[in-house]
């Protein structure tokens, strides 16, 4: 039997979360972390992780790739900058330049990582090239965490993520971030404040990490995936 009382309702997920890492603030108005982000028709969706690959799509990621030729930057920095220029934290800012600095050419947070990803795509037969951004962002997010992925595989499906069913109990505060993120860039509804990411009391140096790459992905897809400088 289940220890939520809940559990089954529309107020489980609700009763679960309450359970879980103390430290988050209740959530407010408006999508911080997806600010520069154009979701289009996801944004409105109410079924979780819908991806439709439409011309308007196409066209979209075509005119990211025809901005960073423009302005002429294909290195990290410039990318990750280029990405959060709209932000005025000055947390953030710090931890960004932390970040680009010790960049390796290294997106992945280890070997471990890679393996997990590359290999739900080459199970579910379909290229990275052939992928929504969000979900690749996604997907990138929930394999950066053992724990987290130990809860979120087995719900992990082709075109979708079935969030309510991956059971948290003992996750810590970082993984709680990851998995908090992922629902953000995949459901376009705010689920995590950029005070939050921002603050290394909360989330350490591989969570941020993987959490700005995450949110480069969902943005610049693939190119992030191919930095090497």
């Amino acid at each position: 039997m289940s220890k939520l009382y809940m559990y089954g309702t529309e107020l489980g997920e609700l009763e679960q979360l309450m359970m879980l890492v103390p430290n988050f603030m209740p959530r407010k108005s408006g999508m911080i972390v997806m600010h520069g982000i154009n979701r289009g028709k996801e944004a409105s969706k109410c079924q979780p992780c819908l991806y439709e690959e439409s011309s308007s799509q196409i066209s979209e990621i075509g005119n990211v790739i025809n901005e960073i030729n423009r302005l002429g930057f294909d290195s990290y920095k410039d990318i990750t900058f280029t990405c959060f220029k709209n932000h005025r934290s000055i947390r953030l800012n710090e931890r960004l330049i932390n970040l680009a600095r010790n960049y390796d050419g290294e997106i992945f947070l280890n070997e471990i990582q890679r393996s997990r990803f590359y290999s739900v795509c080459r199970l579910q037969g379909v290229s990275t090239k052939d992928r929504n951004s969000f979900y690749l962002a996604t997907l990138f997010l929930l394999t950066a965490d053992d724990k987290l992925w130990s809860v979120a595989k087995d719900h992990v499906y082709l075109d979708s993520f079935e969030f309510k069913k991956m059971q948290l109990s003992g996750i810590n505060t970082e993984g709680y971030a990851l998995y908090q993120t992922a629902r953000t860039i995949c459901m376009g509804r705010e689920y995590i404040k950029l005070d939050e990411i921002a603050d290394k009391t909360l989330i350490g140096d591989r969570a941020f990490k993987a959490i700005i790459n995450a949110i480069l992905i969902s943005k610049y897809g693939l190119l992030v995936l191919n930095l090497n400088d």
